[in-house]
């Protein structure tokens, strides 16, 4: 007999050999999946108990949350189908629509506003004016910036080869001389402080005992965008994400070539690259307004 919590340890193992960071958030979800519904064979679930499921997180979380819950559960299924065991469908389970989430993109003007106050004499503020800098010079993800190792940095060389984070993909990142330099200033700091010597991540992080962490979070940067973007007097809600939009929209006003800007982002498909190539309602007034102008 096949229960369910074993064959999802056995899934989550699989899983983490190719992606492990997924492996423990689906625990999570399936977790919670047991605790709606309980402990069962794999074979005694019905789509009644999916449902219920789909329900629960309807009730306590965003639609794109609750939509992450569904496709653990959706995954697990397939992986059990490719199995030849006996479950109920994957294509039974389906996804609910979500509210699009919109992350605005950071306007160069904003950019340079909140790079301007930040001073560059301590090690941390050296850091935070690196973190902005890199988001904006590379359009990376921040996973993939905080994945950043001090082997993957050369002296000589205003780039390095990171892996991309959805595909595991190699592709380069380039930043500008500018950036560079602040680089080696907080790399003379960095190699130099004491208990992280060790440590391999080029990008480190302080707790709540003002003690450094071997690597900087994504919830991290979170809060230095934030910080600095409040410091700036801007009142709109700006994301670490809306610098990724912000490079594209630059590259794009610059007339860089789609394929260019898809290289940069790390996208397989140039179909999620050509939502650069539509206009905003701001774009299309700006434009709108020149072709009405009479010669």
């Amino acid at each position: 007999m096949l229960f369910m919590k074993e064959l999802i340890q056995d899934y989550l193992n699989w899983k983490g050999t190719y992606a492990p960071r997924a492996s423990v958030n689906y625990k999570i979800w399936f977790d919670r999946f047991l605790n709606v519904c309980g402990e069962k064979t794999l074979s005694e679930y019905t789509i009644a108990d999916f449902v219920k499921y789909t329900l629960w997180l309807q009730d306590r979380f965003s639609s794109s949350t609750a939509q992450l819950g569904t496709i653990a559960i959706k995954n697990f299924l397939q992986y059990c189908k490719t199995q030849n065991l006996n479950c109920v469908s994957p294509t039974l389970i389906r996804l609910s629509r979500v509210n699009s989430k919109s992350h605005r993109a950071i306007t160069e003007r904003e950019y340079k506003l909140v790079i301007s106050i930040i001073p560059l004499k301590e090690f941390m503020h050296i850091r935070d004016s690196l973190v902005l800098r890199m988001l904006w010079d590379t359009g990376v993800r921040v996973s993939e910036l905080c994945d950043l190792d001090i082997s993957q940095i050369d002296e000589q060389k205003h780039s390095a080869i990171i892996r991309t984070k959805k595909t595991g993909r190699k592709r380069t990142i380039v930043w500008s001389p500018e950036t560079h330099s602040l680089l080696l200033k907080y790399l003379s700091l960095r190699l130099n402080l004491e208990n992280c010597n060790n440590a391999s991540a080029l990008l480190i992080g302080q707790n709540v005992r003002k003690s450094w962490s071997l690597r900087l979070s994504t919830r991290s940067v979170q809060r230095i965008v934030k910080y600095y973007v409040d410091r700036a007097g801007i009142k709109e809600k700006i994301t670490p994400h809306g610098f990724r939009h912000g490079w594209a929209h630059k590259r794009r006003d610059q007339n860089a070539p789609l394929a260019f800007i898809q290289k940069g982002l790390g996208h397989v498909s140039p179909i999620s690259t050509f939502i650069y190539e539509q206009y905003n309602d701001l774009d299309f007034e700006r434009n709108a307004n020149s072709y009405l102008r009479t010669v």
